[in-house]
């Protein structure tokens, strides 16, 4: 998944105890506190560009034509927060529903990590989904959000960093124009490969909520 966002993302560069340095060299904000999330994804966020560190993962992000993320706390449960992720993907349909929840700040320090196997929906063939997802999330701006989310994909470890605008900003397409150098700029500091394979191009629809 790209959440995570995909959702989306900046981020540590998950490398242990090489993060914090990390963080501090690239100039990343400090990163969204656990209790702030929901309140963060109380709106829906497309991602406006996305960069990797994997092959898989540029071939995904070449793909892909919009990508939107939205979450939903889950009833009864403060630390564990449903993540939904609409992709289009060679003008399919890419849906990813996984339940993400707060970490143990004794034993890691992302934000958020993959609670167990979610579902994955490619065009109507719904599949389980485990990618052993780990994300970490910042806000640079009030309307912006940066993830990198860390997996295990297909037996590769690879990160994203996807980078996101809130719903209705993503249309300024001058400003995420002239955001395009920064962002360049923040993936290669985090070593991922540049130039971004994605760029949202500020018209293309998202994939459609089918309703039972």
């Amino acid at each position: 998944m790209w959440v995570l966002f995909k959702v989306v993302l900046p981020v540590l560069l998950l490398l242990g105890s090489n993060a914090a340095s990390a963080a501090e060299e690239c100039d990343l904000p400090d990163k969204v506190k656990q209790e702030e999330v929901l309140k963060v994804f109380e709106s829906r966020w497309v991602l406006v560009e996305g960069f990797s560190d994997y092959p898989a993962g540029e071939d995904l992000l070449r793909n892909a034509s919009s990508s939107v993320m939205e979450a939903d706390k889950i009833r009864n449960n403060t630390k564990t927060i449903l993540f939904i992720e609409r992709n289009i993907v060679n003008r399919k349909c890419l849906t990813f529903h996984v339940n993400m929840s707060a970490s143990d700040p004794e034993k890691s320090n992302h934000t958020l990590e993959l609670l167990h196997p979610g579902t994955m929906n490619s065009d109507g063939q719904v599949s389980p989904y485990d990618d052993k997802g780990k994300a970490d999330i910042y806000q640079t701006c009030p309307d912006c959000a940066t993830m990198i989310y860390s997996g295990v994909f297909d037996g590769v470890d690879g990160r994203m960093l996807l980078i996101y605008r809130r719903e209705g900003k993503h249309l300024d397409t001058k400003e995420l124009e002239e955001a395009q150098s920064g962002h360049a700029k923040l993936a290669e500091c985090l070593k991922f490969n540049v130039p971004s394979p994605f760029k949202y191009d500020g018209k293309t629809e998202f994939c459609k909520e089918k309703k039972d």
